[in-house]
């Protein structure tokens, strides 16, 4: 995308590809799943629109336009995995009418005008799906049959913020904390930039605040080439980003290589359903979410929701419990919906290793070489962090074995279970036979039947239960040695990235 100069002035040329897509959200109130059946049952962007243009009955420009696009429909419908109904049917209809109705009132269809009128002039850039700065994250909620990922996002500040981390932390909770919870959204802001991790929130007031200022806290304190950026995701277009007492805040991210971003065309106005629709994108971006302060009806549980829908770690902070305030993410705690928070420091053992954030060429370079690691890969693989100054992680130095034991541990940890030799071992041989591949990793598992020659003797055992509790057991001495673990009355811990300190 480029800037260029046309009749209409200056202007953000979009390609067709992405320009047909902010035509089709304008067409929308919100997020739609018949919009993103239609699509799937194209060829691109530009074929969807102009069979829903051409099928309007008021301009008939093209006979039998209405067979085709409902046709292209349950041809999605089919791919996405559903059944085309007749209700689906029926209610793609009704959507159709209204789209249509919509797309009359688009104020021309010059492309150098809309391309301005769509970017405000150049203000907001404009980035779809086949885009390097696409967090592919987005496109797990596809996955989930009845939700509809945007069909772009319109943002300001560095488009490269949204791909600067390849398992960003997202962190909400309720308009009105107290200090308490406002203190801790800030330290595990503060934390996760430290180490690099993309901080994701919603640019509310209160925790959504405090965890955007956390991260430009850290910012400022690493510099932006070392700490990790902030991205703000918005429920309506961002001419009406708010609340307004927290512009000097919008200001900050996007002028310190952070993001503000939004589904909806620039003049949509954030209405209360729209901001549920906006919780979806904040459990989407994030790898893991944390939830640091809400009540039982707290927007921030609507996007644990999805969180947990969308198999992200979720983990609370807990707080007293004579304070309705903190009711919510003790619920969270106690239905084991999500991971209690019992220090910041303990969040180092959650997520990834600490990395610089991550270049535009970076992300480039993987994408076309096909070594992106990150396409729709919801939970942590179990990266060990490294304990040198250099800050990198060792995990390229470790067996596929000692990285499927370390994913094993996290697991683990994660559901509250005692991380013994007997554990690990039943969680490998359960993920085993889940998965029919290897253990923890993704090479280097003799399969049954198969021979072993050539495989090494790195990988996880296929064998009785005795034998691998032998193996975890053989496996954990060799990394205590080198210094990955420790075991202390029979219960593993980690060795986090603290210079070599070994924490219990």
């Amino acid at each position: 995308m480029t800037v260029c100069e046309s009749d209409s002035g200056l202007c953000w040329d979009l390609d067709e590809e992405t320009l047909a897509r902010a035509i089709l959200t304008f067409c929308l109130n919100t997020a739609d799943a018949l919009m993103t059946a239609l699509l799937k049952g194209t060829a691109d962007a530009w074929e969807a629109l102009t069979l829903i243009r051409d099928s309007d009955p008021e301009l008939r420009t093209s006979a039998g336009a209405g067979k085709v696009i409902e046709q292209a429909f349950c041809i999605g419908m089919t791919r996405w995995g559903s059944k085309p109904t007749p209700q689906a049917v029926r209610s793609f209809r009704s959507a159709l009418a209204t789209w249509q109705q919509r797309l009359r009132t688009l104020p021309t269809w010059d492309r150098d005008y809309l391309c301005g009128w769509f970017t405000m002039e150049g203000r907001q850039w404009i980035i779809a799906p086949h885009d390097v700065w696409w967090p592919t994250r987005l496109n797990d909620l596809a996955l989930l049959g009845r939700c509809a990922p945007p069909l772009c996002l319109w943002g300001s500040g560095d488009r490269a913020a949204l791909t600067s981390c390849p398992q960003p932390v997202g962190i909400v909770g309720s308009r009105g904390v107290n200090e308490y919870g406002r203190r801790l959204t800030t330290d595990i802001a503060v934390h996760a930039a430290q180490a690099g991790h993309l901080v994701v929130s919603g640019g509310a007031m209160g925790a959504d605040a405090a965890a955007h200022r956390g991260a430009l806290d850290a910012m400022r304190a690493y510099g932006i080439g070392r700490a990790g950026r902030t991205v703000a995701v918005f429920a309506g277009g961002l001419n009406h980003a708010g609340p307004q007492c927290n512009s000097e805040l919008f200001d900050g991210i996007a002028e310190n290589g952070g993001a503000l971003v939004s589904e909806l065309c620039p003049g949509t106005i954030p209405e209360a359903r729209r901001f549920l629709s906006r919780n979806r994108i904040i459990a989407a971006l994030s790898s893991t979410l944390v939830v640091t302060q809400a009540r039982l009806r707290s927007g921030a549980l609507n996007t644990v929701n999805w969180g947990n829908e969308l198999q992200r770690d979720i983990h609370a902070v807990p707080g007293n419990i004579d304070m309705p305030g903190n009711s919510g993410c003790n619920r969270l705690i106690q239905e084991q919906r999500a991971t209690i928070v019992c220090s910041v420091a303990d969040m180092d053992d959650v997520w990834h290793a600490p990395h610089p954030p991550e270049s535009f060429h970076d992300v480039a370079t993987q994408r076309k070489d096909g070594s992106d690691c990150d396409v729709g890969t919801p939970r942590d693989a179990g990266i060990l962090r490294d304990g040198s100054p250099s800050g990198g992680n060792r995990s390229s130095a470790m067996t596929e074995s000692q990285r499927a034991i370390i994913d094993a541990i996290r697991w683990c940890r994660r559901r509250r279970i005692a991380p013994t030799a007997q554990s690990v071992a039943e969680q490998l041989r359960t993920r085993s036979g889940e998965k029919g591949l290897e253990t923890g990793a993704t090479e280097g598992r003799p399969t049954e039947g198969k021979s072993t020659e050539g495989k090494g003797a790195d990988a996880v055992p296929e064998r009785g239960m005795h034998e691998l509790v032998a193996h975890v057991l053989s496996q954990l001495g060799t990394m205590e040695l080198i210094g990955l673990i420790t075991v202390e009355n029979g219960r593993i811990s980690i060795v986090p990235e603290t210079g070599g300190r070994r924490r219990s």
